[in-house]
């Protein structure tokens, strides 16, 4: 390839211009927002439900015994409950579905899977691995817990909405950098390029020897050959200012992304991106309509599977309690907790635990109390004693 031909390879055809939507396309591959963004809220969820307690059940009763250890403490020998149930949720949201093998008293989450759905039948499981061990066998849904959060509507508009957005962030880059970099003219003799060593020496200057001096760091020089003169023509005016504003355009962008991301996914964009400006309503919303939603999915699919239908319809289940994962100021419910004590909703005891403390468990702690001056109705329109 001669000189020319090199140069012009540059260009598309004869029209003398870049194919600059080629070009943005490559960057754009390059750019991964959406990723992080999707990381970011699958982390964000699934480390808020880590705060959930599984409370177990019996004919109606609270219990804890050995069920209860390996939902709340350790599932396996190889990762506590926080850890387990982490990665579980981290995989609902992220991939859309989650499996979990039950082998004795043990749980453990596939890293891998496939999956045959069938209309009228169970689901058959294949391919499973677990950690670095590869199942031989396939299991069918009755002997698993399949977690499934699929949306498929919401993956494709983010990745419909990332194309769009993707493109303007690496157009943005593109001309960041372009404005900052440095600008030269390069003269060649007419006589210069004439012989196949001279054209080649040409090649790597422009590809190579250039590229070097432009990056230095520090002082640098480039040797040029006879016949070649280099002029330095210095930064586009305005660089600098334009620079400042791709840069906050390119900021702009990637919270855009962030904040669709967010949306999809139900996690309001302040907590996501760290903004404390009303997070108390910011955290009641992700309770509300994405922590909620998730934990009944495992809850029933606990209910459906661990237990038998006769048990839990004799009140013999696990309830995943998310009441205790916002944070809240005693000072902020202790007026809450008062009235729900003279009204016999909440023990002693029952107060303790909403505030994360231990309960007494004594005769007079488990007693529901009510105030003398309530009375049913009956007893007041007959004009009963209601002191």
């Amino acid at each position: 390839m001669s000189l020319i031909d090199w140069i012009r390879n540059i260009f598309k055809g004869d029209s003398k211009q870049v194919n600059i939507s080629e070009y943005i396309g490559k960057l754009a591959t390059e750019v991964y927002y959406k990723e992080l963004a999707i990381e970011a809220c699958a982390n964000l969820i699934a480390g808020v439900f880590t705060k959930a307690e599984f409370q177990t059940f019996e004919n109606g009763q609270e219990t804890r015994k050995d069920n209860y250890y390996a939902f709340n403490v350790r599932p396996n020998r190889n990762k506590n409950a926080a850890a387990f149930w982490r990665d579980v949720v981290r995989r609902m949201v992220r991939d859309g579905h989650s499996l979990v093998l039950q082998m004795g008293d043990k749980f453990y989450v596939a890293e891998s899977f496939q999956v045959e759905k069938k209309a009228f039948f169970d689901y058959r499981f294949s391919g499973i691995r677990i950690d670095d061990f590869q199942l031989d066998r396939s299991y069918d849904q009755s002997e698993v817990f399949y977690f499934e959060y699929q949306n498929p509507k919401m993956r494709a508009l983010i990745d419909g909405l990332y194309n769009s957005y993707g493109k303007l962030i690496a157009a943005s880059q593109k001309q960041y950098i372009h404005n900052l970099s440095r600008r030269g003219i390069v003269e060649i003799d007419a006589s210069v390029a004439e012989t196949q060593d001279m054209q080649n020496k040409l090649r790597d200057l422009m590809e190579n020897r250039f590229k070097s001096f432009f990056e230095a760091e520090g002082d640098a020089v480039l040797p040029l050959y006879k016949g070649l003169h280099y002029q330095e023509l210095g930064k586009a005016q305005g660089a600098q200012s334009r620079s400042s504003q791709e840069v906050r355009e390119i900021r702009a962008f990637i919270d855009d992304i962030f904040d669709f991301v967010a949306i999809a996914m139900n996690v309001p964009p302040q907590l996501l991106k760290g903004n404390v400006a009303d997070t108390g309503k910011a955290m009641d919303n992700l309770l509300t309509f994405c922590i909620n939603p998730i934990a009944e999915i495992i809850q029933d699919e606990l209910n459906g599977k661990y237990y038998k239908k006769r048990d839990y319809l004799e009140r013999t289940y696990v309830k995943v309690n998310t009441s205790m994962i916002r944070a809240h100021d005693i000072k902020d419910i202790a007026g809450a907790l008062e009235i729900l004590l003279r009204i016999g909703g909440y023990s002693i005891d029952d107060i303790l635990k909403a505030l994360g403390m231990e309960p007494l468990n004594t005769e007079w702690s488990t007693i529901k109390w009510m105030t003398k001056n309530y009375a049913p109705a009956e007893q007041v329109a007959t004009g009963g004693d209601v002191s």
